[in-house]
């Protein structure tokens, strides 16, 4: 039989898995009793880590490793945001300020807050402050005034017609005295002639011969003085003239200087009662009482126009102004519109709106900003903007430009460098032109 020695010792601590040089050593400077390795064994069983939960870690790695290269290639569209408010992008549709042109005391509101207004509708009546127009008859009395001094200067202007009328009858009177004269004188010369072939014949005496020549002086003065009247009536018909056309022009210069006087106190008068210069909402009044005064340009109401017109203002960077060009599209989202806007990836964006660039300020607004227009797109199916009654101008927006097309991982490594966007290949011939 078998010695007890080769026997196996029921007792001895069951076989173990490999145990590290490091677990060997501390085993066997520890007790050797076999409770206390057995309860050394359980404890580096513990700490280590199950093969199977190993595997799966290392799957899940490698998994996350794949993912991460094949983001690095999914497209991403590059964007340039802005923030700003909603407007209109004709003038006349943006809310309109109704200022006071003269400087006077409020005397009655006309309407309130929320009122619907039309063109010519008064909004407020004034108390003119100046002392030359508190008469409320001023501008009759001005009229009057009017009338009398070009009354006045008529009655001159009439008196000067009658003397050239006057200075040209003279003259065509000394224009008939010159025609006598000329032909008397004619006359006497014919005499003379004849007289003094009889006298040389004998037939005629002496003293006949000195009347005719007598009379050809006498004929000769009347000639001479008759010239020097036609010349001198002449002369007083020019100056009959100048006289006219000098009242005439007064007269005229008279008339729009009091034209304009009156003119002027009726549109003193007309300010006095300020109405809307155009068809829309009150949305807001001064706080203004009656009985207090204002000063000219200072604003009473304002006044928000009846329209569908409607756009979005953005204010961008430099750098991104610089990016953007009309016609761009704009990925828009409202104040109080619930969207998921996702701008690397415009087609995943939900309760967004589309938009398109119509105008790019050349100057910033003193603060390094560049402020876009934004109009509606609705072309290729895409949603309309929300209704004047939802989308009210003043509404705050967020936009985003959208640029060119490019893949994740150039993306990532152009913010970690700093770059701006690339722009696009298509569009830098129109950006050239």
């Amino acid at each position: 039989m078998p010695s007890s020695s080769s026997a196996p010792d029921s007792s001895a601590a069951p076989s173990s898995p490999t145990v590290p040089a490091w677990g060997r050593e501390w085993m066997r400077s520890a007790p050797s009793n076999g409770n206390a390795r057995v309860l050394r064994t359980s404890a580096l069983e513990s700490a280590k880590t199950p093969s199977a939960l190993r595997s799966i870690m290392l799957g899940a790695l490698a998994v996350l490793v794949l993912l991460g290269g094949a983001l690095l290639f999914v497209p991403w569209r590059q964007t340039v945001s802005g923030t700003g408010e909603v407007t209109a992008f004709s003038p006349d549709a943006r809310p309109r300020a109704v200022e006071a042109q003269i400087s006077g005391r409020v005397q009655a509101w006309q309407v309130t807050e929320g009122d619907v207004v039309a063109p010519g509708d008064t909004i407020a009546v004034l108390e003119d402050m100046s002392a030359s127009y508190m008469d409320d008859q001023f501008p009759e009395r001005i009229a009057e005034a009017r009338a009398g001094t070009l009354q006045d200067l008529r009655l001159g202007t009439q008196q000067a017609r009658q003397s050239l009328s006057q200075a040209r009858q003279t003259l065509r009177s000394a224009q008939a005295r010159v025609e006598t004269a000329s032909l008397g004188l004619t006359t006497a010369r014919t005499r003379y002639e004849r007289v003094k072939r009889l006298h040389e014949d004998g037939v005629e005496s002496l003293r006949t011969l000195e009347t005719a020549e007598l009379n050809l002086r006498r004929a000769r003065t009347d000639s001479v003085a008759a010239a020097a009247d036609r010349e001198a009536a002449r002369q007083a018909v020019a100056s009959a003239r100048l006289q006219v056309q000098r009242k005439e022009s007064r007269l005229e210069a008279k008339r729009a200087e009091l034209d304009l006087q009156l003119e002027n106190a009726q549109e003193r008068q007309a300010a006095s009662v300020v109405r809307a210069p155009v068809a829309g909402t009150i949305a807001r009044i001064n706080r203004v009482g009656p009985g207090q005064t204002v000063k000219p340009g200072s604003a009473l109401a304002l006044i928000a126009p009846e329209t569908d017109d409607r756009a979005a203002e953005l204010f961008v960077s430099s750098i991104g102004a610089s990016l953007v060009q009309p016609g761009e599209r704009v990925q828009i989202q409202f104040s109080g519109f619930p969207a998921l806007q996702f701008s690397g990836f415009p087609n995943a964006s939900v309760g967004t709106f589309s938009g398109t660039v119509r105008f790019v300020n050349p100057v910033d607004d003193g603060t390094g900003r560049f402020r876009l227009l934004v109009v509606p797109d609705t072309s290729a199916g895409r949603p309309p903007w929300p209704s004047a009654n939802f989308l009210r101008q003043g509404a705050s927006v967020r936009g985003s430009v959208l640029l060119s097309n490019v893949s994740l991982g150039y993306e990532i490594w152009r913010r970690m460098n700093g770059l701006p966007p690339q722009v696009s290949v298509q569009r830098a011939p129109s950006a050239a032109q």
